[in-house]
């Protein structure tokens, strides 16, 4: 049971959304920053509205409410699945297609703080992605309205990492006893949210198959180690196919997540073999291996597992729609 304000059985069969959103209101955060804010009544509670969303409850208790998004750092999914699901919920997304063309830049040199002092007086919450780590929580600190990290440099993405939480609960039913592996760079904020979530999951450990040159982050290994979470490294993915429940995919190197805005560079998206899913390499192995990725893909995941029953990750997009539902209920039902 999610929240101990639902109370008896009959109670929660009753009026599960009423209670949740009584407990919105009087919530213990204001903004989600981190993953690192949330405990497993939390998760539980984002996964079951998320549920109900899908099922097709329309609430109408948001309807007029403004959410701003502020994306500094360029964004397909995780722009449009917010527009998307404030449209949902009846409210209204407002932001500029470009923020290199608002005051917030370089060349006019307006302050992060100044631009959440000003657009959250304007709007109900704030969706904001920077390339700079700790953005979010800087704007939040002057911000008189929720503010949700979308991602701020190589640091966190927590809403993400609920997404994939219920579509890996989904897939699997459930995560505890999995061997959850992750496959490409570590060093994303994905990852690091999700490992912060996984502590509640209890899985049965968490596989690692990394670029040679990029080492598992201290931190991510802190968090596993403090958690008693199993873990190990392998060097080829079909390893993980043989051996693993869900791999979560990234691209092999992710350093453009941390780069500056225009900045010039380029990732090397080139891919090695051994790092690479096939359709090819599922059958061999014959594995039922649930494939996973926030994406954009490069070559990590080939195309010819699209049609697999091991792909997972187009049905992640479309259950992520009704989590940045649940995300946004949540913080504007309690401001």
């Amino acid at each position: 049971m999610a929240y101990l304000l639902y109370g008896a059985a009959n109670q929660l069969a009753r009026h599960p959304r009423e209670a949740v959103v009584r407990k919105a209101r009087a919530d213990r955060f204001r903004h989600l920053l981190s993953a690192r804010d949330l405990d497993i009544e939390d998760v539980d509670a984002f996964c079951q509205v998320a549920d109900e969303f899908e099922a097709g409850f329309v609430p109408t208790h948001l309807s007029g409410r403004t959410v701003a998004l502020l994306f500094f750092q360029s964004s397909t999914r995780t722009r449009l699945g917010f527009e998307t699901a404030a449209v949902a919920l009846g409210a209204h997304a407002i932001g500029m297609e470009d923020m290199s063309a608002s005051r917030t830049n370089a060349r006019v040199g307006e302050s992060l703080e100044d631009c959440a002092a000003v657009v959250s007086r304007l709007c109900d919450a704030i969706v904001v992605r920077h390339h700079e780590p700790g953005v979010a929580a800087r704007m939040a600190a002057k911000s008189v309205a929720p503010v949700i990290n979308a991602g701020d440099g190589w640091n966190e993405h927590p809403t993400q990492a609920l997404i994939d939480i219920y579509a890996m609960r989904r897939g699997l039913g459930t995560l505890r006893g999995k061997s959850i592996a992750f496959g490409g760079d570590p060093r994303g904020r994905v990852v690091r949210s999700l490992i912060q979530l996984l502590r509640f999951e209890a899985p049965r450990e968490i596989v690692f198959c990394p670029p040679p040159r990029y080492g598992i982050p201290p931190d991510i290994l802190t968090a596993l180690i403090e958690n008693q979470i199993s873990f190990r490294i392998i060097t080829d993915i079909r390893q993980a196919l043989t051996d693993c429940d869900a791999i979560t995919m990234a691209p092999y190197d992710m350093s453009e997540i941390g780069e500056p805005a225009a900045s010039g560079f380029v990732s090397p998206h080139q891919t090695p073999e051994s790092y690479v899913i096939t359709l090819d390499k599922i059958e061999q192995t014959g594995s039922r291996a649930l494939l996973y990725h926030p994406l954009p893909r490069f070559e990590e995941i080939d195309p010819s597992c699209d049609l697999s029953p091991n792909a997972m990750y187009f049905e992640q997009v479309r259950l992520s729609k009704f989590m940045r539902m649940a995300v946004l209920d949540r913080l504007l039902s309690a401001s």
